[in-house]
């Protein structure tokens, strides 16, 4: 009988010192509290003007470059919107934004500042300065001009689509990612009236610069006149991440991150810094893709050029993208030789076998990214 009872007791002290042991670990756990997600990103000390005033900025220079296909540009004022100097905003090119032109002008920041490879991105805006001299000849092989009312370098590159595409990653998610980063080691517990713990703020910096509306809503479609209205890569998570959903999936990860920040509920933080890093990534991703398809499916020049122009800048864009990123340095570089090929030469191969290349390289990296 002994022996058939020592197992038993045996067990039981091998349960109890479990249970005593899960307990001890329970006690050294930080106690999150409940706490709500809300719908919109409204919450206490909120200021990132830095991060939406830049976005800004970028939508009134991107305008301007724009306009080099009808008139010669100014090099001076090109300076100027790119360094927020000689109050050059105005209501022609920055028109039905989240700011006025004069609060633009009178920030005490610029967009070039902010700008990830910087002196590249300023080539391409100076490149389109010195293409708008050739606003009213015909474009040709090896010749720059127009092809009907798209402006293109020798190569058929649409100067203003690097640009204005390149700079979703210089600018905007080459920031987001840096303002994000910077949550995991920051100060959560000095409060400052206004902006928040530096957290809290370096967060709300992040979201600023992905440029959307704190009610938005991703099933929406938003007109060009709306101020209240996502912008750059904010923009495009409906015309070009529908597919993917990027645009709910980020927007609801902000709004998590805060509240998590809030709650100190720095897992939860972590996840959600995760969640968009990958997502905003893949946008970038999906809209190259999406533009390389449509690079395909027409006899009009001008359609085609613009289409890769596009997918030029969006893969410029993901030259930004973060160290673990699912697309390798090696298919990076294959991806973007592919874009710096002569599009008048890529148009000219009835198979599109470099075209659909790189688009083959972004599938096998971020699955399917378009219906």
């Amino acid at each position: 009988m002994t022996k058939g009872r020592l197992p038993v007791v045996a067990m039981l002290m091998i349960a109890t010192g479990m249970s005593i042991v899960s307990c001890k670990k329970k006690k050294n756990e930080e106690v999150i509290p409940v706490y709500t997600v809300p719908a919109t990103y409204t919450f206490d000390n909120i200021e990132k003007s830095e991060a939406t005033g830049r976005v800004s900025m970028w939508a009134g220079l991107t305008s301007y470059l724009g306009k080099a296909a009808t008139r010669i540009l100014s090099q001076d004022t090109v300076n100027n919107l790119w360094n927020n100097t000689g109050s050059v905003f105005n209501t022609e090119i920055a028109n039905n934004l989240p700011y006025s032109v004069s609060d633009i002008n009178a920030f005490a920041f610029n967009v070039s500042s902010k700008i990830s490879d910087a002196t590249l991105i300023k080539q391409y805006i100076d490149s389109q300065v010195a293409m708008s001299h050739f606003c009213t000849t015909a474009a040709a092989p090896g010749v720059a001009g127009k092809v009907f009312s798209r402006l293109i370098n020798y190569s058929g590159l649409e100067f203003n689509q690097a640009v204005a595409k390149g700079l979703m990653g210089a600018l905007q998610i080459s920031q987001v990612y840096i303002n994000l980063d910077k949550t995991t080691t920051d100060d959560n517990n000095t409060v400052t009236a206004g902006s928040g713990t530096v957290m809290q703020h370096d967060w709300d910096l992040a979201f600023g610069y992905v440029g959307l509306p704190t009610d938005y809503d991703s099933s929406k479609a938003y007109a060009n006149t709306e101020a209240n209205r996502p912008l750059a890569i904010g923009g495009y998570f409906r015309e070009r991440g529908q597919y993917i959903k990027a645009g709910g999936i980020v927007f609801e990860a902000f709004r998590k991150g805060r509240a998590a920040i809030n709650n100190k509920d720095y897992k939860r933080r972590d996840s959600a810094i995760t969640t968009i890093k990958l997502h905003l990534e893949k946008t970038l991703a999906a809209a190259a893709y999406a533009y390389l398809t449509l690079s395909q499916g027409s006899s009009d020049l001008a359609t085609r050029f613009h289409a890769l122009s596009e997918g030029y800048g969006f893969v410029l864009a993901l030259k930004y993208r973060p160290a673990n990123s699912p697309l390798t340095s090696a298919n990076y570089q294959t991806l973007s030789d592919i874009m710096k090929t002569n599009f008048y030469e890529l148009v000219a191969d009835p198979s599109n076998t470099k075209v659909q290349q790189a688009q083959a390289i972004l599938s096998t990296a971020y699955g399917q990214l378009q219906p």
